[in-house]
């Protein structure tokens, strides 16, 4: 009997992942700046991870929990094994950036250097004009004890000396403090804030003799609970939860490696932080500071592209003649999503239109599609949005376009109690030639149109009255929390999508059992949902051969005798971020398609509403086919799972990185489904 247990804990395959991120920086075939960038993705993404992940399981450990996750471990377990592998990982960190940072002195670009004669007067001038009108040092007394250090807030710790007496202080640098500062001189320097401040402690402390300094970084746990059922205003209440998430326990604490352990021993104790929260950064602290540099050369970044409109469509089309003909499909960033902008413009001044109706889950700043909205209400369409408030770390941006819309005259609402609203649609109403015509765009996205430029996705836009007409329920679905009898096309979490899912991969049981070929293609960002994986590993043992593009947390082990030898699990990690959802059934030769905003897990599957698709006609569905093949060719950026790691496989013969293919044949792509 095999003993060895074909479940992943979501943790370390969450940590696997963020090192597969990493490894990113230390691929020659990366531009130089890009492998910084790379850096500073997993340490934002590593911050994250402590804030949520790490400081959930850390109240769970207090408060007694000890169920046991999908791999057999207690909270203390992961805690345990996060820490082990997390100090490794930080340690592996450190070593790429020195050397990152020694390549970029050969290219005159010097980060963080010792500030010496060529750079004391501008240093200097730095630190009088930005850096010490804002600053408030706090000295240790029994009077001031350590001041409160927010999540994130980065600090100086000084020991100095005065009449033989030692003292000890703390300065907090404020959060609205510039951190880095460009000098161009024969190279190209980059000052950071808190080198300049160390530099010049002793005008902070005239009269004491500056013994040393430290560098520390405090992580919070900002996985603090909402509760919505006792929320009689959910906006006042994120209002509330954004100021409370500042100000949760410490999970993690990144130190100075010269910090005397007698300081650290007095500090833990201070601000309760246990030696095992301890992070020691022989360098620099915080990487993600690194995103402002990262663009510093052009040559040494990515070849800049642009994206492409899809095939039949310009700037000055109109996109609404030319849906009706047929259905488009995009894949971005390849293609240009400022189409999608072009559409919500082009309603918001169109005479014809009656209605927009869509959902936000993250925009971006000066987001021309939400300035579209209510430029629409001025022209008197009747426009309504969707705004999930509890999108994590984006809240705060969409109260404030919540605000926004409604002082513009837009009907907005908060979808439904307990659910996040994760499907992405849009949904235009027209009057044609006295009939009504909805337009419906659906998305693996965000509309978001900075991200559109970074992150692959699907977009599917159709004029089909079915689709339309579950389009428009699902609104009232959302904002009038109807109940839906029957859908046409729709498939909706967390009611639909998972039984749905089940009864397509029997289906492929059944053909494996009959003796027919049996295949599934799983293109997702996360899979942990144990009904699901238990399914998958049932359609394995009965001969369904399972390929899963997973980029993230992947909760199953592949090539186990007799249990999941049939599943082999890769990821693909690259310039773009891997975002969507794309699932491919043989189904006895019909060769189902879908796209879906919900990943196989059971936050998404059963406690959000998500959107499950089945693409039928044969140009876009083709052209998903394309793309999945594609994903499953890459040789350069993908990464083939082993045992509960990863190796990557990189070709020297036939080399293809489906990212670079999509940069310069995306249309080639359109043109092959049509055939």
């Amino acid at each position: 009997m095999n003993t060895v247990s074909p479940y992943i804990n979501r943790e370390l395959s969450w940590l696997e992942f963020n090192k597969r991120v990493m490894m990113e920086a230390v691929d020659p075939d990366v531009p130089l700046l890009e492998r910084l960038k790379f850096l500073a993705i997993f340490s934002s993404n590593l911050d994250e991870f402590f804030m949520i992940r790490v400081g959930g399981l850390q109240d769970q450990k207090e408060a007694g929990y000890s169920k046991l996750d999908i791999s057999g471990c207690t909270p203390e377990q992961q805690l345990v094994a996060i820490s082990r592998k997390a100090h490794e990982l930080t340690n592996q960190r450190q070593k790429i950036y020195k050397t990152i940072k020694s390549d970029l002195e050969k290219e005159n670009i010097v980060i963080a250097p010792d500030i010496d004669a060529e750079l004391d007067e501008i240093a200097e001038a730095i630190f009088n004009e930005e850096i010490y009108p804002v600053i408030s040092p706090v000295t240790i007394s029994s009077n001031n004890p350590v001041p409160f250090i927010y999540n994130f807030r980065l600090c100086v710790y000084a020991v100095i000396k005065k009449n033989n007496i030692i003292h000890h202080s703390v300065i907090i640098l404020p959060e609205n403090l510039q951190r880095i500062f460009k000098v161009k001189l024969d190279k190209t320097y980059y000052l950071f804030a808190e080198d300049i401040l160390k530099r010049y402690l002793q005008i902070v402390y005239p009269d004491y003799e500056i013994l040393d300094s430290y560098c520390l970084r405090v992580t919070r746990n900002a996985d603090l609970t909402l509760d919505e059922e006792e929320s009689d205003d959910l906006l006042l209440s994120i209002k509330k939860f954004l100021k409370s998430r500042r100000k949760g326990g410490i999970c993690r604490v990144e130190i100075d490696g010269r910090l005397p352990a007698d300081i650290l021993e007095k500090m833990s104790q201070e601000m309760n932080f246990d030696k095992d929260d301890v992070y020691v950064i022989d360098d620099l602290i915080d990487m993600t500071s690194l995103f402002a540099i990262t663009g510093a050369k052009q040559e040494l970044c990515y070849p800049q592209f642009n994206p492409v409109m899809p095939d039949g469509f310009s700037a000055d089309s109109d996109i609404f003649e030319k849906i009706k003909k047929k259905d488009l499909i995009m894949y971005r960033p390849f293609h240009d999503f400022s189409l999608v902008s072009k559409m919500v413009a082009a309603a918001a001044d169109d005479p014809d239109v009656l209605a927009i109706k869509m959902t936000l889950y993250r925009a971006n700043k000066n987001s021309t599609i939400l300035a579209s909205l209510s430029k629409a209400v001025k022209n008197g369409k009747h426009v309504s949005v969707v705004i999930e408030l509890k999108a994590r770390f984006d809240e705060e941006r969409n109260v404030d376009w919540a605000n926004m819309l409604e002082e513009a005259g837009c009907i907005v609402t908060y979808g439904i109690a307990g659910l996040k609203i994760h499907a992405k649609n849009l949904l235009i109403v027209r009057r044609e030639n006295g009939k009504v015509v909805r337009y419906t765009h659906m998305s693996t996205g965000n509309y978001n149109e900075f991200t559109a430029g970074i992150y692959t996705d699907v977009d599917y836009i159709t004029a089909d009255e079915e689709v339309g007409k579950d389009c428009a329920a699902m609104f009232n679905y959302l904002m009038g929390y109807t109940d839906i009898g029957t859908w046409n096309r729709f498939y909706l979490a967390p009611n639909y999508i998972k039984p749905k899912i089940l009864e397509l991969i029997d289906e492929e049981i059944a053909f494996a059992k009959a003796g027919k070929k049996a295949r599934m293609i799983v293109k997702v960002n996360s899979i942990i949902d144990k009904l699901l994986i238990d399914k998958l590993i049932e359609a394995s043992c009965a001969g369904v051969k399972i390929d899963m593009i997973v980029r993230g947390v992947c909760g199953i082990r592949a090539g186990i005798k007799g249990v999941t030898e049939n599943i082999r699990v890769r990821s693909i990690i690259g310039r773009f971020l891997e975002h969507p959802r794309i699932i491919y059934f043989h189904a006895g030769g019909k060769k189902r398609v879908f796209f879906s905003t919900a990943d196989w897990m059971e936050r998404n599957m059963d406690r959000r509403v998500e959107l499950f698709f089945e693409v039928l006609k044969k140009e876009p569905k083709n052209f998903l086919l394309n793309i999945i093949d594609l994903n499953m060719k890459d040789n350069q950026k993908t990464w083939i799972q082993k045992g509960a790691g990863y190796e990557k496989t990189k070709s020297a013969d036939d080399k293809l990185c489906y990212h670079d293919y999509l940069i310069n044949n995306i249309e080639d792509l359109h043109k092959e489904a049509q055939l």
